[in-house]
């Protein structure tokens, strides 16, 4: 669930306005507000989010050793994701600047960015990583110990047991051959020779 949780709070986030930027271009027009995205300023934020989900199948696919890795991955996904909003967020120039001077502002038309303010979008983001970072140390650490997926979800091997004369399978393929207009009950006819011809 903390997988699921903080891979889905990433990549809602990423997708939310994280800087609200009024961009103008000379005093004679007037402003113009733009919402960036954490995708906007950041691309590959939405990857990191769906890195995220893609771990819930592979945490229940793998065994042993396996989770060791997708541990480590769910691990690394989110540290990522906190260096994201650390880096836009705690340096110079600051996440509004950097709104600023992205590219989304400076293709508005030829206008340029006079100020801005920023949202707790961020914020949650970071927490989401958070969460991914903490279940992904978990899962590293206690992961191999927890049950997986039974023997009945794997691929039939080549030395499987061959079905019994008896039992459905016997009955399903006197059915079939009911349905192919052949006496399953009767003895099979002798082949036919060159001699004498079956009728």
């Amino acid at each position: 669930m903390a997988v699921l949780v903080g891979a889905f709070v990433v990549l809602v986030g990423a997708g939310r306005a994280w800087v609200l930027v009024s961009v103008g271009e000379s005093a004679l027009l007037p402003t113009v507000d733009l919402e960036l995205t954490g995708s906007d300023l950041r691309p590959g934020l939405s990857a990191l989010g769906l890195v995220g989900l893609a771990g819930l199948p592979a945490l229940a696919a793998t065994r042993g050793r396996g989770r060791i890795v997708v541990g480590a991955l769910l691990a690394l996904t989110g540290l990522a994701v906190l260096a994201i909003v650390v880096e836009l967020a705690a340096t110079d120039p600051g996440l509004v600047m950097s709104a600023i001077l992205s590219d989304p502002v400076q293709q508005a038309g030829g206008r340029e960015g006079i100020g801005g303010s920023g949202t707790l979008w961020p914020a949650i983001t970071g927490a989401g990583g958070l969460l991914l970072t903490a279940a992904g140390l978990v899962i590293a650490r206690y992961g191999p110990g927890w049950t997986a997926l039974g023997r009945r979800y794997e691929a039939p091997s080549a030395s499987a047991p061959e079905p019994p004369a008896d039992g459905p399978a016997a009955e399903r393929d006197l059915w079939a051959a009911l349905d192919r207009g052949e006496d399953p009950t009767g003895q099979a006819d002798p082949p036919a020779s060159a001699a004498e011809p079956r009728d």
